[in-house]
């Protein structure tokens, strides 16, 4: 039987139809096929609408009826079952659902709530009244309200251009620039216990780095080495098995560069070679341990930042060799072989830095610190869906430049980096979406 709408199914869309059906969870999904678990997420979405499924049995019976796999599907787990609107990545933690109240509380909840969220969209949304000056925003709010600045258990080997990844609530910390020297040191963070505890030493000493996590790895390419010279070595951190291991070196020696995965690969942009900086673009698939290059950057530049929103790469700011940048240029993989090409422009940052961290939380674009301007405590956030900036609140301290920042949950933390000619020890976190409690009184 011809099933149109299975056209519509991209080769991976199939792959992830093909494993649901099969039983898998996200997180089997996302491990075999070198993904995250919100990708597999947002692409059981997709899959969802394309073929009209509201669960994850139903998308596996298609999968069936399409003879995309042999046989009946195998049994889905009761708590793996997943509507289109539960496919989109997760921010909040889900709340036992509530006895029937009276239809009249109902609505004034409805109605507090609408008023709540509308009053905080405006807010959140409403443009500057010029990019050069971003109107201050406070975050989103969704739901106690929580300090936005708060100070953390500090790094426990002061240093900066080091990289930092998530997985799960863990921060790693790993190389970069100490008081002694550049350095191995690899420490993780436990968000639940506020505790910081030491893992093996990465093996080459390395500062001015990045990392990603892909299926369970935390991958470290390149980086600045005691000598003075780059690398072009790929060192990878088993989260599961606690070991470090070798992988296929860059094409070239590099450093500063800025660093994201997409899909399950790894994009690189840019860099410093040790004599000039670099507009070239690497992708490395850890399925095929193999690296190939893309296409270059429109603008040549190091210690830049880059962040995907709404299934795009953003390469922010960066330094060009003499001077800071506000380039903002987009990054679409898929266009790769289109003939306008995969690159295009988007809203300049404000203010020229770099140096800077960069992360996303809900396809909102966070840039914080960096060099280039008199203070740059106060942080910037790009909106891709309607190309804007705005400003949100200061830092209470100075913060500095080539600290890691990464996202969790609905927070950043921001770590490490260098203050004045000094690399530091700090740790904060910031609260990007605040919440706020209503109470109800049932009588």
């Amino acid at each position: 039987m011809n099933h149109p709408e299975a056209n519509e199914l991209s080769e991976r869309e199939l792959d992830i139809l093909r494993l649901v059906a099969t039983g898998a969870s996200n997180k089997e999904i996302a491990q075999q096929l070198f993904i995250s678990s919100n990708t597999v997420k947002v692409h059981l979405r997709n899959i969802f609408n394309k073929i009209g499924a509201t669960s994850r049995t139903e998308a596996a019976m298609y999968a069936v009826r399409i003879r995309l796999v042999q046989g009946a599907p195998a049994q889905i787990p009761t708590e793996a079952e997943e509507s289109p609107a539960a496919a989109a990545p997760e921010r909040a933690e889900s709340l036992p659902t509530p006895a029937p109240r009276p239809r009249w509380q109902i609505w004034a909840l409805a109605a507090a709530l609408l008023l709540l969220a509308s009053t905080a969209l405006i807010a959140l949304l409403q443009p500057g009244s010029s990019q050069s000056s971003p109107t201050p925003t406070t975050p989103p709010i969704i739901g106690s309200i929580l300090p936005q600045w708060e100070l953390q258990a500090d790094l426990p080997t002061p240093r900066s251009g080091l990289a930092l990844a998530a997985f799960e609530n863990r921060i790693y910390a790993i190389g970069g620039q100490t008081p002694q020297g550049v350095s191995g040191t690899a420490e993780y963070f436990d968000v639940e216990t506020g505790q910081w505890a030491a893992l093996p030493d990465k093996p080459l000493a390395v500062a001015d780095v990045a990392a990603v996590v892909i299926g369970g790895e935390i991958f470290v390419p390149g980086g600045r080495l005691a000598s003075g010279a780059m690398s072009p070595a790929l060192e990878v951190y088993d989260l599961s098995q606690n070991t470090w291991s070798q992988r296929s070196p860059l094409p070239i020696a590099i450093s500063g560069y800025a660093l994201t995965a997409y899909e399950g690969s790894l994009y690189l942009f840019g860099g410093w070679d040790g004599q000039k900086v670099l507009s070239s673009v690497y992708e490395y698939d850890p399925s095929l341990d193999q690296w190939r290059e893309r296409s270059p950057m429109p603008t040549g530049r190091a210690f830049a930042g880059a962040a995907i929103a709404s299934g795009r790469i953003y390469v922010l700011g960066g330094w060009d060799g003499t001077d800071a940048l506000t380039a903002n240029e987009v990054y679409s993989p898929t266009s790769e072989e289109l003939p306008a090409g995969p690159w295009s422009r988007a809203a300049a940052l404000p203010e020229a830095r770099y140096a800077v961290g960069v992360t996303t939380i809900a396809d909102i674009i966070y840039v914080l610190g960096g060099l280039g301007q008199p203070d740059t405590r106060a942080g910037l956030l790009y909106f891709s869906q309607n190309d804007t900036w705005q400003q949100i609140e200061a830092a209470p301290q100075p913060i500095g430049a080539h600290f890691g920042l990464v996202s969790i949950s609905t927070r950043l933390h921001l770590v490490g980096g260098v203050m004045g000619a000094q690399p530091s020890a700090q740790h904060l976190a910031y609260q990007a979406i605040l919440t706020l409690s209503i109470p109800i009184i049932v009588k």
